[in-house]
């Protein structure tokens, strides 16, 4: 399996991959609340093209920005439904963050 960098692209809202035949898979977000106790960020649509499914490459896309979320201290909101599924799999395992959420 090919090793893919997760770029972030801030001003534009949004965590990608190049793949190889110059498509992209992505997250995008929005972000909201300047105090940090309101600081919020919403994960809402994850994308993968047809032919790189099943590769855990959406899979990675969220892990990655559940912990840049978690090191910038926001939390987190899941409009996408498959980064609610992934944020539901944290919130069992006794490792998530106190301050994720899912709405």
């Amino acid at each position: 399996m090919t090793d893919y960098q997760i770029h972030h692209q801030a001003e534009e809202s949004l965590f990608y991959v190049h793949l190889e035949d110059g498509q992209r898979a992505f997250l995008k977000y929005s972000r909201s609340g300047t105090e940090s106790a309101e600081a919020m960020v919403d994960f809402y649509s994850t994308f993968v093209p047809d032919a790189y499914r099943g590769k855990a490459l959406a899979s990675k896309l969220v892990d990655h920005a559940f912990s840049w979320a978690e090191e910038n201290n926001l939390h987190i909101n899941t409009s996408c439904w498959y980064a609610a599924k992934k944020m539901e799999r944290r919130q069992r395992s006794p490792s998530a963050g106190d301050h994720l959420n899912s709405v």
